[in-house]
């Protein structure tokens, strides 16, 4: 009965032994490939809770470049105007469509401050306007303003 006992209890450690072998080299594996994706990206090592001001740039200019890239593969896949046949007709002026996205990087690799602060300059004289508020610096008009 003792060999029976020694046989399934050496059975037993090299199972273990086997599994923890296994394990530790696809522990090692994914550690290998993580710092691989993480090289020349110092926020995906951060310890932290919120990234630093390094960190921060490091990924903003990350990304700028990414969309930069993009944007040259773009370009690269679009015909150039010399190319595309011209017509004798005057051209018309092109209606005016939705205003152009923010970003152009679905990551928000880069975003066109210009736009927004046009919308949101758009947005804020609409409320003065509503509130009757047309210029912060002009004196109170006191016929807005009712009888005192």
């Amino acid at each position: 009965m003792p060999a029976q006992w020694e046989r399934w209890l050496r059975y037993a450690k090299a199972k273990l032994d086997d599994t923890v072998t296994r394990g530790d080299a696809e522990l090692d594996r994914r550690e290998a490939e993580q710092r691989a994706r993480a090289e020349g990206k110092p926020w995906l090592s951060a310890e932290g809770d919120a990234p630093t001001l390094d960190e921060a740039r490091a990924r903003i200019e990350h990304q700028a470049r990414q969309a930069e890239e993009a944007q040259r593969a773009r370009d690269a896949e679009t015909p150039s105007l010399a190319e595309e046949p011209t017509s004798d007709a005057p051209a018309e002026p092109a209606a005016p469509g939705p205003p152009p996205p923010l970003t152009t990087d679905p990551q928000l690799g880069s975003i066109d401050f210009a736009a927004q602060q046009r919308a949101a300059d758009e947005r804020l004289a609409a409320m003065r306007k509503e509130l009757g508020l047309e210029g912060d610096d002009d004196p109170p008009d006191p016929k807005a303003s009712g009888p005192t």
